[in-house]
């Protein structure tokens, strides 16, 4: 516990204080220096990490498949199909003429008095394509609607659905094949029981009480050539399209064009364009330095920043052209410009100066630069190893503040025990000076 001189007056915890301070001051004058520097480094590197790996990012969509092989399908307005188109579509114009539409098998029983009226027991067994369920039937749940239910429940939405319908003459047993086509028509067989499920049989070429709307193929023309689908989605007619009929209409020929998404392909430019300028902005932020101040940023003459400025403009001069024609120019601060317009027209005249551009091969602007950050942010490059060297600089400051407080305890000490010292011996010779004082009658 400090206290102060008993003997001499003196304020010890005071002086103490003061020349401890006086000799730390220095050196935490300058830890503090170091400290507020690597923090604004840290900070400054971390903007700048974001700033590159949104770059890179921007980058890898415009040269994925998705944006620079980016395709359109186009049919006229109220046609019997619609139309999608992937990356594969080869680029053209197609007659297309939807024939017929696929549909789905449909039985329906003969007329009952009642949902309740009782049908029959055994097993019924029914077949749609490659699904095949089996329905046992038992006394007490026989009836029409428990028939339909006991399907239902078997299929599970798989292979063949039941409803009833009530008309003028009764109630009748619907069965729909899930799935369209004629290669899922039904076929139903009943077996064991008391016979009565037989009037649910339908499994030509033996005769049956059961009314069919027989399945339809869907029909289309491409260009003089037929194909047949049990679907009304077909996939694989052309490469990479996706047809969808919606109408039949036998004679009528419609025009299908597959073209590229310039709207695909020029969000992607736009993306990549903002976030190439978000980096050459965070790099101007971080090194620059204030004439009139005399203050200089956390990484002004940093050279691993400079490197990567000077790759960014090599990158993009080197393809100056491309990128003009395109209708994205560079302004005299390293930053690009994009004449949304211009690339309109641009890609729509020449489609392969997005891919020369933008695309997937690795000689392309889009995938050099995504390469070039891959190498910026890898785990063992030059971002990381600076921010790795940044990280050791600081524990070696933390290790240096522990080190100094340990010093100025030890001075601390030293000094409170000089100043004991002198305390007790001004104590003394305060005792031996009254002393002498009362032996003098002074």
């Amino acid at each position: 516990m400090a206290v102060n001189g008993v003997g001499s007056g003196l304020d010890v915890a005071s002086l103490v204080q003061q020349l401890v301070s006086a000799e730390r001051g220095p050196a935490d004058a300058r830890l503090d220096r170091t400290d507020r520097r690597l923090k604004a480094e840290i900070s400054a590197l971390g903007t700048l990490r974001s700033a590159f790996s949104s770059l890179k990012s921007a980058a890898a969509t415009l040269a994925s498949r998705e944006s620079s092989l980016a395709r359109k399908a186009t049919v006229p307005e109220g046609s019997g199909f619609v139309a999608t188109a992937g990356t594969s579509a080869a680029l053209g114009r197609y007659q297309v003429e939807v024939r017929t539409l696929a549909s789905a098998h449909k039985l329906t029983s003969a007329a009952h008095a009642s949902a309740d009226a009782a049908v029959g027991t055994g097993r019924l067994t029914i077949v749609s394509g490659g699904t095949t369920i089996e329905v046992d039937v038992d006394p007490g749940a026989n009836s029409l609607s428990s028939i339909r239910d006991a399907i239902n429940a078997k299929a599970a939405g798989k292979g063949v659905s039941a409803t009833l319908v009530r008309a003028d003459d009764g109630h009748h047993l619907v069965l729909t094949a899930t799935e369209t086509g004629t290669s899922n028509a039904l076929r139903i067989t009943a077996s064991g029981g008391d016979g009565g499920l037989a009037a649910l049989a339908y499994d030509p070429p033996a005769a049956s009480t059961m009314v069919s709307r027989d399945a339809t193929d869907a029909l289309i023309r491409i260009d003089g050539m037929d194909r047949t689908s049990a679907s009304n989605t077909i996939t694989d007619a052309l490469a990479g399209v996706t047809l969808t009929l919606t109408k039949a209409e036998p004679g009528t020929v419609r025009e299908l064009s597959i073209g590229s998404d310039t709207a695909a392909q020029k969000n992607a430019a736009k993306n990549f364009v903002n976030a190439f300028n978000a980096s050459v902005a965070s790099i101007a932020t971080h090194t620059a330095y204030n004439t009139s101040t005399g203050v200089a940023a956390a990484l002004n003459g940093d050279a691993m920043v400079r490197g990567v400025s000077r790759d960014m403009r090599e990158l993009v001069s080197s393809n100056v052209s491309d990128l003009k024609a395109a209708g994205i120019t560079i302004n005299k601060d390293g930053t690009l410009k994009l004449d949304e317009a211009a690339f309109d027209a641009a890609i729509a005249k020449d489609p392969q100066l997005a891919a020369r551009l933008f695309g997937s091969e690795p000689s392309s602007l889009a995938k050099r630069i995504e390469a070039m950050f891959d190498t910026v942010l890898a785990s063992d490059g030059a971002l990381t190893a600076r921010s790795e060297g940044l990280d050791r600089r600081t524990r070696t400051l933390t290790k240096e503040r522990a080190d100094l407080d340990l010093r100025m305890k030890a001075v601390e000490t030293r000094y409170r025990a000089q100043f004991t010292a002198l305390d007790t011996l001004m104590t003394r010779l305060n005792s031996s000076m009254t002393f002498l004082q009362q032996q003098l009658g002074l």
